[in-house]
């Protein structure tokens, strides 16, 4: 039988050194999987040895954390201590156990450089991260450059000591030391360090030499740049400027990893709805390098790389030479294994919410949304039972939740009936069909769906369980997750015809006025409020709170979703709006001052939030089998919160 994705898992050489295939696991660990330890301990290294478990072909260990901040919960990881080395020899041996190559990110001491930037004058972003004011920079001194050189040099040299068969250097964005030469937004210098685009990747690739001279040219560096930053600012670095640059790695450099021009887009989220956002740059890149006659360096594209069909193509169409991912271990442990089996229509979709980063504003767990098992992986199986027997389990409900319970309690041999209500399966995330910015969520839907036909779950649709119904089928145990539904906030006029719950907005754009009032700006206000500006209505969205979402992931997403709704014609929005009535042709409310005030709107959408469905749930209890409610049936929450509460339920049944 051949290989489904043959150029995907093709094996490559360079420098003598064999990579199986061209998945390349980029720079990623859980930011809150181990507390004050300075080394990787079974948990990290569990998640690291889980990604060449997962068949990539290299594997990046991150070290010391590549943003400078004072954040508490920060995960950074010190290797130069010497009672620290055998665990980081330990997780290079890991990776190698299933037969990955180990990269480490190298990143020494930036004490050296405390206080300087690439030049004077320019205000300094690889200080960021811990939310702090941005400093302005000063040009180091080039003896302190040379400093950095030798240092970048040692660090590899030690990685390369403790079994780690390449490094990584970290130099898009401009948020490193060494890419902030490289930009000319950040490099104002005039002497031989600025300038051209020579004299810029002067220090970088004086880095890459010494590291090749310190450990060899089987020892290879993997660098990232941002592909292209003038699509984000002005006079920022061009692809022809990375070509040019791609040019000068020959013998330096052997993988030049693309990235985007600047930290939050470059990982994509679902308000981007460009499957892979970087593409256009690599391949431009990778044409360049090709033309100019270079054999020695390739690329590798990174961002939103998931769908094993179009990477196969990337590969087969020369666009690049690897495709580099994180999430996509993260949302599917399985993501290599399914390449090698050719199922790339059951690779678990990622939802692109960044969770993964940090799941909301003060919540320090690690999570994936539609990976239960991540940020567990060290202790899950002392997390879970065996199935002691075969039981006949009822599911009530085909929302995430219900879906993730069936399935589980499928795969452990117990009989299962899922009851959707409806004629099809999704729950609440088919009233998002239709939302340009919804499509992550809708493709997992699809995606679960597409299970359970495939499982032995069997499904009844268009039929609303009772507790009569199940207790005539004789069902050893009852899973209830029929989820929630709106909040109706206690507000004159709210029962008006022109109200429309969020939930019911989609289908029905075209049957609403031209002006619309959102009431609520939670994520779901925001984002209702965005499709119907983009439908053609002029929206006003009024929250009573002082920012809008703020519930909204604080890393990497919100300021792409401030950006986009700051953005949107169409769409404005009052803070300290606390609404009083609804009339026929708008809604009254109070302003942050104490002013009444009047929006007109001929239709208004209700977006104050869900309530659980404890009443109905609490039916299901009979007292003659055991009931579990799950999902927002239980606690009004997210896709993350419903998987992982049907899989740890279902894992122990």
């Amino acid at each position: 039988m051949s290989l489904k994705y043959k150029d995907l898992l093709s094996p490559i050489e360079i420098n003598g050194v064999l990579l199986r295939n061209r998945l390349i696991c980029t720079a990623s660990n859980p930011h809150f999987i181990q507390a004050t330890e300075k080394w990787p301990t079974e948990a990290l290294i569990t998640h690291y040895a889980n990604k060449a478990k997962a068949g990539a072909a290299v594997v990046t260990v991150k070290g010391n954390n590549p943003v400078k901040t004072t954040d508490p919960h920060s995960l950074t990881l010190d290797i130069h201590t010497g009672q620290h080395q055998h665990m980081f020899a330990q997780a290079a041996d890991m990776v190698h156990f299933y037969g990955a190559k180990a990269s480490y990110l190298v990143l020494p001491d930036m004490n050296i450089v405390k206080g300087y930037d690439a030049s004077d004058g320019v205000i300094s972003e690889y200080v960021a991260g811990d939310g702090s004011k941005p400093e302005m920079g000063k040009a180091a001194p080039k003896e302190l450059l040379y400093k950095m050189v030798e240092a970048y040099a040692e660090e590899a040299k030690l990685a390369k000591s403790l079994g780690f068969d390449m490094c990584f250097m970290h130099m898009a964005y401009r948020l490193m030391f060494p890419g902030r030469f490289l930009s000319p937004i950040s490099n104002k210098r005039t002497d031989e360090f600025g300038g051209s685009i020579e004299n810029r990747a002067r220090f970088p690739l004086m880095i890459c030499e010494a590291i090749k001279k310190a450990c060899g040219k089987d020892f290879l560096v993997e660098i990232s740049i941002s592909g292209r930053e003038d699509d984000l600012f002005e006079d920022g670095l061009t692809v022809e400027d990375q070509i040019e640059f791609a040019k000068l790695c020959s013998g330096k450099v052997d993988i030049l990893q693309i990235r985007g021009g600047s930290i939050d887009p470059s990982q994509p989220t679902y308000l981007d709805t460009r499957e892979i956002p970087n593409l256009d740059a690599a391949a431009r890149i990778k044409q360049g390098i090709k033309d100019a006659g270079i054999k020695d360096v390739y690329v590798n594209v990174v961002g939103g790389c998931q769908n094993l069909d179009h990477c196969e193509d990337i590969i087969e169409n020369g666009q690049s030479d690897f495709i580099g991912a994180a999430r996509s271990y993260i949302a599917d442990p399985k993501w290599g294994v399914k390449a090698y089996e050719g199922r790339g229509e059951d690779v678990v979709p990622c939802l692109r919410c960044n969770k993964c980063h940090v799941a909301g504003p003060g919540n320090w767990n690690t999570v994936c949304s539609v990976n239960p098992e991540w940020g567990l992986e060290h202790k899950v199986e002392r997390l879970t039972t065996p199935p002691v027997r075969k039981k006949k389990l009822a599911v009530i409900g085909g929302g995430p939740s219900g879906m993730e319970a069936a399935l589980i309690a499928s795969e452990r041999g117990h009989d299962v009936t899922l009851y959707e209500m409806t004629d099809r399966l999704g729950g609440l995330i088919n009233t998002t069909r239709g939302i340009d910015i919804k499509w992550t969520l809708v493709n997992y839907a699809d995606y679960m769906a597409r299970q359970i036909k495939k499982s032995k779950v069997n499904v009844i649709y268009e039929t609303k369980a009772t507790p009569e119904l199940l207790k005539k089928e004789n069902y050893d145990e009852v899973i209830v997750a029929i989820g929630a539904e709106p909040a109706i906030p206690p507000i004159k006029g709210v029962d008006g015809k022109n109200v429309v719950p969020a939930i019911k907005i989609v289908g029905h754009e075209d049957e609403f006025d031209k002006e619309v009032v959102v009431i609520g700006g939670g994520e779901i206000g925001v984002e209702m409020g965005i499709h119907l500006a983009r439908c053609g209505h002029n929206v006003k969205l009024l929250e009573m709170g002082k920012i809008l979402s703020p519930e909204s992931v604080p890393v990497h997403f919100r300021s792409i979703f401030e950006k986009t709704w700051e953005g949107q014609e169409g769409f404005e929005y009052e803070l300290g709006a606390r609404v009083t009535e609804i009339t026929d042709d708008g809604v009254i409310y109070v302003d942050e001052d104490g002013n009444e005030k009047k929006a007109a709107a001929g239709t208004v959408i209700l977006a104050a939030g869900m309530k659980a469905k404890h009443a109905e749930a609490k039916t299901f209890f009979d007292g003659n089998v055991r009931v579990h409610l799950i999902g927002d049936c239980n606690k009004v929450g997210c896709v993350q919160t419903g998987v992982r509460a049907a899989y740890a339920l279902a894992k122990n049944i």
